[in-house]
C-alpha cells in the first residue's frame, strides 16, 4: 500500500511540473481586450490609407479634366481675334471690343455673295452716312430676329428695287451688334464716295439703344485705326443729302453731338461731297 501511494504521489508531482502555469482570469481578459484593440486599429489603419489612396486619385483626375477644359478655353479665346470685312475666320464671332459682334454675311444668312458687286469702295473713305430702314420698321433686339431682318431687306433691294445686293455697307440691330452689308470694299447704293451704317428699326418712332450707338462708334473707331475711314471723315445724315426723314428724329440728334459731323447741306451750308464732284441728291443705283 505505502508503495501503492508514493508512486501516485510521484505521477502528481510530474504532471504538476508538465503544466506551464496558468495566469489570472482578469489578466487573460485583459490581453484578449488589448490583441483584439491592436488588431481593430490595424485594419482601421489599412482602411484609412485605402480611402486616401482613392481621395487622391480622384482629386488627380478632376485637377486633369479641369486643365484639359482651360486649355479649351485658352484655344478658344484665341481664336476670338478682332476680325472684320470680307475675309471671314469661319467658325469666330469677331468683334470690335465692349461685346459687340460682327455678324457677316455667311452668319447671317445671305442670299448673294460680293462677287454681283462691281464698284469698288476706295480707302480712306472721305464720308460716313447714317440712315435707318423705316417704314415703320420695327428695331430688332437678337441675333436670330436681326438675321431674318437682313435677310429681308437683301430680297427686298433685289426683287423690288432691281439692286445688286443689300443697300449699305453696314446695319446695326438693337442688340448691339454690327452686320456686314456690302462691307469695306464695295459702293454702297448711295453714294461711291461714303460708307453707309444703317440702323435697322424706323428711328421716328422708336429710340435707339445706347449698345447700337455704342456699336456705331466702335465700327467707325476700327475703321480708322485700319486706315478704311479718312483721320478727318466727315459723318453726314441722310436727311442731309436728300429730301428724307432718314434716320430718324431720335438718331439724328445723337449724331449731331458726335465730333465727326459735318453740316453740310444745311443752313445754307454747301451740299454734302461737293468738294468731290459728288451728287447732290446721293440717291445712285449701285
Amino acid at each position: 500500500m505505502k508503495l501503492l501511494l508514493k508512486v501516485n504521489s510521484e505521477k502528481r508531482r510530474n504532471t504538476q511540473r508538465n503544466r506551464s502555469p496558468q495566469p489570472p482570469l482578469r489578466e487573460r481578459i485583459t490581453h484578449n481586450r488589448h490583441t483584439a484593440s491592436a488588431t481593430s486599429v490595424q485594419t482601421l489603419s489599412t482602411s484609412s490609407k485605402i480611402l486616401f489612396a482613392f481621395i487622391l486619385i480622384v482629386l488627380i483626375i478632376i485637377g486633369f479634366i479641369a486643365y484639359l477644359e482651360l486649355r479649351h478655353n485658352n484655344k478658344n479665346e484665341t481664336k476670338r481675334e478682332i476680325l472684320f470685312g470680307n475675309n471671314y475666320d469661319t467658325g469666330t464671332f469677331p468683334n470690335l471690343g465692349n461685346g459687340h459682334l460682327v455678324v457677316d454675311r455667311e452668319q447671317w444668312g445671305t442670299s448673294e455673295q460680293t462677287k454681283n458687286l462691281t464698284y469698288p469702295l476706295s480707302h480712306p473713305i472721305p464720308y460716313v452716312m447714317i440712315t435707318h430702314v423705316g417704314v415703320q420698321s420695327t428695331p430688332c433686339y437678337n441675333i436670330y430676329k436681326c438675321s431674318i431682318k437682313m435677310r429681308t431687306l437683301q430680297d427686298s433691294s433685289i426683287a423690288e428695287k432691281g439692286l445688286p445686293d443689300i443697300s449699305s455697307n453696314f446695319y446695326v440691330g438693337n442688340d448691339g451688334n454690327i452686320y456686314v452689308g456690302r462691307g469695306w470694299d464695295y459702293a454702297n447704293t448711295y453714294a461711291n464716295h461714303s460708307l453707309s451704317v444703317t440702323f435697322m428699326g424706323d428711328y421716328i418712332r422708336h429710340i435707339p439703344d445706347e449698345r447700337q450707338l455704342d456699336a456705331v462708334k466702335y465700327l467707325l473707331a476700327y475703321g480708322i485705326t485700319n486706315k478704311h475711314l479718312a483721320i478727318d471723315y466727315k459723318l453726314v445724315a441722310q436727311n442731309q443729302t436728300k429730301s428724307t426723314r432718314s434716320p430718324g428724329l431720335n438718331v439724328y440728334k445723337e449724331i449731331i453731338k458726335w465730333p465727326h459731323w459735318y453740316p453740310c447741306g444745311m443752313d445754307g451750308n454747301p451740299r454734302c461731297g461737293v468738294e468731290l464732284g459728288m451728287s447732290g441728291t446721293w440717291n445712285g443705283t449701285m
